[in-house]
Order: structure tokens, then sequence, then C-alpha cells
């Protein structure tokens, strides 16, 4: 009875998931991997897996093979890496690091070429522990970049599904 209510409650005051989207118009999309124009080797490939993990959350989206097939094309660059380290320990020893990140990207129109939403030299930043194990140090900075990665492909997401709803993309 309570979980009833609180249904038609959740329901009635135009609550609505927007990870579970399922009605609105149809977007097909091509979107490839970004221009990686730091040194972080496969870092463009990151934000390629994510964005798909995240682009085939919703039936409303389908990714095309090819622009000349979609409605619109995600287009990106991976700008800029920065890893300080930001608190340190005895001896000024690193404890804590922090990956900012700057990249770029838009959703263009194929059609007409119009970009319809865009985001230049947006930032992120996550941080991660330090170690004197390399290959520990290695995997704490991937996660951290993972994370951004990931940030920035629910972003998108977000985004598509607001379009698939009104049609007209809204800038941040």
């Amino acid at each position: 009875m309570l979980l009833g209510l609180l249904l038609v409650l959740a329901y009635g005051c135009g609550y609505h998931n927007p990870y579970a989207e399922s009605g609105g118009r149809h977007i097909r999309l091509y979107h490839q991997m970004w221009k990686n124009r730091t040194t972080e080797v496969g870092l463009d490939n990151t934000f390629y897996q994510e964005q798909s993990d995240w682009l085939r959350r919703s039936p409303l989206i389908s990714l095309t093979d090819s622009p000349a097939s979609a409605d619109y094309e995600l287009i990106g660059s991976i700008d800029r890496l920065n890893l300080p380290e930001i608190s340190f320990g005895a001896y000024q020893e690193g404890i804590e690091g922090r990956a900012d990140l700057t990249v770029s990207f838009a959703i263009k129109e194929v059609k007409t070429g119009k970009i319809v939403w865009e985001r230049k030299s947006a930032q992120r930043q996550e941080t991660f522990y330090m170690t004197q194990d390399p290959l520990q140090l290695q995997a704490n900075r991937r996660t951290a970049l993972n994370k951004i990665a990931d940030d920035f492909a629910e972003e998108i997401y977000l985004q598509l599904l607001k379009m698939t709803r009104t049609g007209e993309p809204k800038q941040p």
C-alpha cells in the first residue's frame, strides 16, 4: 500500500528518470574517436569506449557506422592534460595528484553541417593517490581519467536524451 502511494506520488509530480527515457523521437548518431592532443596514450580510446557504453543505454539513440547514415555526428578533441601533485607528505613526497583534463566537443547536424550543441574548453578534475609503485600509480591515474571520461560521456548522453524529447538542444 505504502509502495503504491509512493509510486503514484513520484509519477504524479512529473518525475522521470533521465537515464531510462523511452518516449521521444529516435536519433541516429555517428561518433568516432576524438583527437588526442595530449601525451597520454590510449586516452582517445577511453573516451570512445565510455561514450559507446553510455550511448547504447537508450533505445532512442542508435549508433551508426558512418556519418552518411546519421542524423547527428559527435566530434571532439582531448585538448590538455595536466597531472600536478596537490598534497605532500614528509620530505615533500607527493601523496595525492590531480588529473586536470580539458576537452572540446560538439554535436553536428549531418544534413546541414550546423553545430547544434557544443562545449569548448570544458574542464574536469579528479584526484588520485600517489604511490612509489609505478604500476599502482599508473592504475590510479587511469582510474581518475576513466572517471572524467565517464562524466563527459554521461553529459553527452543526457544532452542527446533532451534532444529526443524536445528536438532542440540546450546550450549549457
